[in-house]
């Protein structure tokens, strides 16, 4: 048993700090400026109307941005997260980056595969194989984020029965030891009454 734990805090603790590192890499703030400029290009490529055009600039716009804040609001999350896996302590501290997570790697995964899919039925109908591979990606990028999802919230329940297990016993004992040192008030009273 004490193998398999440490196989596992190793495991997700390597997940962690290898999330830290692509997060803090992929904070750039040269390279979104870049992708706003390309995705207006790419999009004023296609020839429908300015209006639809417009509001696919504006969601992809959106998805960059909200992947960026993303990923900022992850880095910060994944740092903290480094206390609980090493400590195995306060499983609170593990509840900003499963819920990261879930909004970075679970509602965005699902957003850009509608917008991708969209975009490419209004803008480039021509193009289905890209989507195909723009699919396939996000599918083995979604798998292997929920997996690395369900170790952090395996670890966060496990830290949490640990702790609920702990408090329960502490309890029990400072119940104990406050029943020991209290004293009987009726005994007492009867032990002053026999000495008079």
């Amino acid at each position: 048993m004490p193998e398999r734990m440490s196989y596992f805090k190793l495991k997700i603790i390597f997940v962690n700090i290898i999330a830290i590192l692509y997060k803090a890499t992929a904070l750039n703030v040269h390279r979104l400026h870049s992708d706003l400029r390309e995705v207006k290009v790419v999009v004023n490529t296609s020839k429908q109307e300015i209006w639809i055009r417009q509001l696919f600039i504006f969601l992809i716009s959106t998805l960059l941005l909200m992947r960026f804040l993303m990923c900022f609001v992850g880095l910060a999350s994944n740092i903290i997260a480094i206390y609980p896996l090493l400590t195995n302590s306060q499983p609170e501290l593990l509840m900003p980056s499963i819920i990261v997570q879930i909004l970075d790697n679970v509602a965005l995964n699902i957003y850009e595969i509608v917008l991708g899919y969209a975009s490419l039925k209004y803008l480039h109908p021509e193009s289905f194989a890209v989507f195909l591979v723009f699919l396939t990606k996000l599918i083995v990028k979604t798998s292997c984020c929920v997996s690395a999802l369900n170790l952090y919230a395996e670890k966060h329940h496990q830290l949490t029965t640990e702790s609920g297990t702990l408090d329960s016993e502490s309890n029990e004992e400072f119940e104990i030891d406050q029943q020991h040192f209290m004293t009987n008030p009726i005994a007492e009273s009867e032990t002053n009454l026999s000495e008079h």
